[in-house]
């Protein structure tokens, strides 16, 4: 630790250090300006897109520099707003003795919005990482961060992975500025509380904790946060990264946040009380805690007639038992009990299975392999072609296998049935979740017929009613039964009568709007 105080003291080329930036906070700005450069250079490697510009002040003999990194900031708004008015306008930045106070210069001489002082090297080097410009002046312990960012990113678009039919079309994109200000266009609630922290060691991410004060129950924000603060990692890359290290259950094969890349699905999650998190460099955002019946619904429920999303609503649901139990109730019926099936079924079904060489499971194991296949396929694809591949593929191999005799037809139906059972599905990660389970319930009906099928799904719910989320149930309001935050899981009713906010999630606010006039609210007991 020695040499190292003593290398940085002396300004000396070589390299000085090497870690995260937690270890420069021992360290502070010298009244050499050259010693500044150096040492700061040093510890950014001497990278080429570190951009240095050394000038006078004015007419006067005071030197200063910028340090910023070229992709990050505005070169225009940094050459006009910084080094132009130094250079020019340098009367301004004088004390009664002639000389350069730095306080006049901050408070009279930068129209930029944020502008800090700083002194320790940990600040100033993560600011310039972040975007920001640092003014260092001859002769000051102290500089300046200048916030002068400019981000280069694609625009706002629609959603990938969540298309609706009706309601708005907007999606994430991976500026954190920008996902912000579609959060605040829907929100004009001075109660909307972003808080931003950083994440990582190296990284230095910015996450940002959003919440509606006043709705959200300050004891569910305060163990959201305290988690996310606990967290001690080299880098992030998504909030999806980050929530895994604050589940008490991280390997659960069912999703235990709701990732999104719909700005109006974060705002009603908000607006009921629960907390969302964004990250930069993300497209997407995560609301907490989740339940099974909040990943079942869509934002479409809510632009319909509320019987016609009923009937969709637990259409996803049926779709979804069919995506886990389909095949294995298909095997376990043929080979274990086709007594149960009408005779001229069993009939085309034995006609169809004529010249199969394998059994139903080898079937069905065979067409699931090939299935993710194609769907690995068509998303690696260019997207001009992926769907295409998608579709073509499943056709011609699907008609190939049944004219070689390799497969059956019947079981191209099962199987093409159980995948787009899956795709009705909301939430890709429930999606996925109902694929990987359909695996043990096919083994489990070709090794015990119905009664397996029936242990596992008896597995299947005690798994579920164990999972938790934040100390929130899995199957919450399901289980337990809240006959009044049940209008909105397997049912969507009317809109009028789910005039308060979801009683699970305790918010502080319980009213999400008043009833029209004449309507009661119907009795839950």
């Amino acid at each position: 630790m020695l040499s190292l105080l003593k290398k940085l003291a002396s300004g000396k080329k070589d390299r000085i250090y090497e870690g995260t930036t937690e270890h420069l906070k021992q360290f502070r700005l010298s009244p050499n300006i050259g010693d500044n450069t150096t040492r700061l250079l040093d510890i950014m490697n001497n990278s080429f897109d570190i951009k240095t510009r050394a000038f006078k002040i004015g007419r006067t003999n005071t030197r200063a520099a910028v340090i910023y990194i070229s992709e990050l900031v505005d070169e225009i708004t940094v050459n006009n707003n910084i080094i132009k008015s130094l250079i020019l306008e340098s009367t301004f930045v004088m004390d009664k003795n002639g000389k350069v106070d730095l306080d006049l210069i901050k408070d009279s001489m930068l129209s930029l919005a944020d502008v800090e002082e700083t002194e320790t090297f940990d600040e100033i080097v993560l600011g310039i990482m972040s975007g920001d410009t640092f003014l260092c002046i001859q002769g000051f312990t102290k500089g300046l961060l200048i916030s002068a960012r400019k981000y280069k990113g694609r625009t706002v678009g629609q959603p990938n992975l969540e298309p609706s039919v009706k309601g708005p079309q907007e999606a994430f994109v991976e500026m954190l500025s920008v996902n912000i200000g579609l959060i605040r266009r829907r929100i004009r609630d001075p109660n909307l509380t972003f808080e931003i922290h950083k994440l990582g060691r190296r990284a230095k991410a910015d996450i940002v904790l959003m919440y509606i004060k006043g709705i959200a129950h300050k004891d569910l924000i305060d163990d959201i946060r305290n988690k996310l603060l606990a967290i001690d990692i080299d880098k992030v890359t998504t909030a999806v990264e980050v929530s895994k290290l604050m589940l008490d259950r991280p390997h659960s094969i069912f999703p235990l946040v709701q990732v999104t890349e719909r700005p109006d699905k974060v705002v009603a999650a908000m607006n009921e009380g629960r907390v969302a998190m964004i990250i930069e460099g993300a497209p997407d955002a995560i609301t907490l805690p989740v339940t099974l019946p909040i990943l079942m619904q869509s934002s479409d429920d809510y632009f319909e007639n509320w019987m016609a999303a009923t009937v969709i609503r637990m259409t996803r649901y049926v779709c979804f038992l069919i995506s886990v139990l389909f095949p294995a109730i298909y095997i376990s019926t043929t080979s274990y009990h086709p007594g149960m099936l009408p005779t001229r079924l069993v009939l085309s079904i034995t006609a169809s299975r004529t010249g199969v060489p394998f059994p139903a499971v080898l079937e069905a194991l065979l067409m699931e392999f090939t299935l993710e296949i194609l769907q690995e396929a068509g998303i690696r694809l260019p997207r001009v072609v992926g769907q295409t591949v998608s579709i073509v593929g499943g056709l011609v191999i699907g008609q190939a296998a049944v004219q070689a005799g390799v497969v059956s037809p019947i079981m191209v139906i099962v199987i093409s049935i159980t995948a787009l059972s899956s795709f009705a599905i909301p939430d890709y990660s429930l999606s996925m979740a109902s694929r990987i389970i359909r695996i043990p319930f096919i083994l489990l009906a070709v090794t015990f017929g119905s009664f397996g099928i029936a242990m596992g799904m008896l597995f299947l719910l005690a798994y579920l009613s164990s999972l938790r989320c934040f100390g929130l149930s899995y199957l919450t309001p399901l289980t337990p039964f809240r006959p009044r935050d049940s209008r909105d899981s397997l049912i969507r009713a009317p809109l009028w009568t789910m005039h308060k906010r979801p009683e699970f999630l305790h918010p502080e606010d319980t009213i999400k709007h008043v009833p029209p006039a004449g309507r009661n609210e119907p009795n839950d007991n």
